[in-house]
């Protein structure tokens, strides 16, 4: 868990402002060389809440810049000297890193240069290979002049990353066929906007299953992509004819390699500066889309912050939101008390509780920045209260779901029955303490909740009988106890939630919201 928030809180502040998460998703990027590793990993951080989309959306932005550095290499490194010369040492060093120790990052570092030595002399044999193909081969041929025969490229970039999975890869070996004579400039630079497309596949792959956030994330990246590679196919003759005169015009005529890692960089650079002023839109376009259950019932359906104005609207809309909170705390208790705990139905309820908290906090912070009667002010403080007793009742049941899940079925000797009457009582106090049930009343959760009392008495007694006899082991026994005295306690806040909202509705005194049922003070 301390893990877990530590790297939370870093991920925030390396991406905290736009500039700083294209900064973060460049540079790491650059170190790991796969655009696709950091969007599947940026994805799979939000998918786990510990990165927001806002801040995810720079980052995917930045890692598209940053896999550009793969074709600077290859044009840097790949063709300017003997290519074995400078790959084998790599690959050696790689392999004896590998198997001389058994640490895992003295071997992930000798895996990342043997990787590296590979690539290059897989690019040293396409180059010799290419260039037997070049002399008898003209591939221009065969390409469809005009913007049709461009589209075709991209498509056959796209097809190549999709199958091998790795722009980087596709990427060199198109600037190996151009450098080698096989394919002009302007073809090889249509296929690397295919590449581009191509890699949205991974990252379309990855958000099956997950998250709406995450989807979000997987839909921008495929947004950014697909505008970037129209917006460079229109632009296509225009940023070749630039960068020519950018290369003369120092004097240094660039070869194709160059010149399509140019290309590269330039469109990339170009999709950014116009990701800048759509940013804020395409994030309000996203967040309307993909809507989950669970997320629907996280929002807000009554916070107006129009209405914070009339204190009376604002209680209100407070009111009714505090009866959404109970219904979530109220499945929580419900998924806990089965056997086995729905934990999955605990966690997803207790996660949406918590951000209609949260939201219920901001709100209620507005509300006291006015100045309120003080009979709004008690009625606000009631509120609060009934708040912090649905907290306290999700926070119990999660403890007892998780316990509950680790003791798993009940034991004989009458605890099982015990239990179950204890399970109903409590199952009948949850659904009868909905705000708008037929019979919602302070009478009637007192009546229930004295019935669940009287449940967990006796299910007590017959573990301490069942103790005591040997029919169980003192610490199982310890365990149910612990599990039953959770679920009490949960049971209690909800209860006490109950009461206090209708309380608010009946117009009760707040010292009816005092009265205890007998044994209350009991804890174990």
């Amino acid at each position: 868990m301390a893990a877990g928030r530590a790297l939370e809180d870093l991920l925030e502040q390396w991406t905290s402002t736009p500039l700083r998460g294209l900064g973060a998703g460049m540079l790491i990027t650059t170190l790991v060389q796969s655009s696709s590793a950091v969007t599947v990993a940026g994805i799979g951080f939000v998918n786990a809440g510990l990165l927001s989309l806002k801040n995810a959306l720079w980052v995917i932005f930045g890692s598209n810049v940053g896999t550009t550095m793969n074709a600077w290499l290859v044009a840097a490194l790949g063709f300017s000297f003997k290519i074995d010369a400078f790959a084998l040492p790599f690959v050696g060093i790689g392999a004896v890193m590998l198997l001389a120790t058994s640490r895992m990052r003295p071997r992930a570092l000798g895996q990342a240069l043997a990787g590296f030595g590979v690539l290059f002399l897989g690019i040293d044999v396409l180059k010799d290979t290419f260039s037997s193909f070049g002399s008898g081969i003209d591939l221009q041929q065969f390409i469809m002049p005009g913007l049709g025969g461009w589209v075709m490229l991209v498509a056959i970039g796209t097809v190549i990353t999709i199958l091998m999975q790795a722009s980087g890869a596709a990427i060199a070996i198109i600037i190996t066929a151009a450098q080698t004579g096989l394919l002009s400039t302007e073809a090889a630079c249509a296929m690397v906007i295919g590449t581009n497309i191509g890699t949205t596949s991974t990252a379309i792959l990855s958000a099956v299953g997950a998250t709406a956030n995450a989807r979000r994330l997987a839909a921008a990246h495929v947004f950014f992509n697909l505008v970037t590679g129209a917006v460079a196919l229109v632009l296509l003759p225009l940023l070749i004819e630039l960068l020519e005169w950018l290369s003369n015009w120092l004097e240094h005529p660039a070869t194709p390699a160059v010149m399509i890692a140019m290309f590269h960089t330039t469109f990339n650079l170009l999709g950014v500066a116009l990701m800048v002023p759509s940013a804020r839109h395409l994030l309000s376009f996203l967040s309307a889309r993909f809507r989950s259950g669970d997320e629907a019932a996280a929002r807000p359906q009554h916070l107006d912050a129009n209405s914070v104005s009339v204190p009376d609207l604002a209680l209100r809309a407070l009111r009714m939101e505090l009866a959404r909170t109970h219904v979530l705390a109220g499945n929580c208790l419900g998924a806990a008390v089965h056997i086995p705990p729905d934990t999955t139905l605990v966690e997803r309820n207790g996660d949406a509780f918590a951000a209609l908290a949260t939201a219920i906090g901001t709100y209620t912070r507005s509300v006291t920045a006015i100045s309120l009667p003080p009979a709004l002010v008690e009625a606000l403080a009631r509120n609060l209260r009934a708040l912090q007793y649905q907290e306290s009742a999700v926070e119990t049941a999660r403890s007892a779901a998780t316990l509950g899940e680790s003791l798993g079925t009940p034991p004989a000797h009458g605890v099982d029955s015990a239990l179950q009457q204890f399970r109903e009582a409590v199952g009948a106090l949850v659904a009868a303490s909905v705000p708008g049930h037929q019979t919602f009343s302070s009478a009637e959760v007192e009546s229930l909740l004295a019935r669940a009392e009287a449940r967990y008495a006796a299910l007590k007694e017959t573990l301490l009988s069942a103790g005591a006899h040997a029919g169980i082991d003192i610490r199982s026994m310890q365990d149910w106890l612990r599990l039953g005295s959770l679920l009490r306690r949960a049971t209690e806040q909800l209860a006490k939630s109950a009461r206090t909202l209708a309380s608010l509705e009946e117009g009760l005194p707040p010292s009816a919201l005092e009265v205890s049922p007998a044994g209350s003070t009991d804890h174990q």
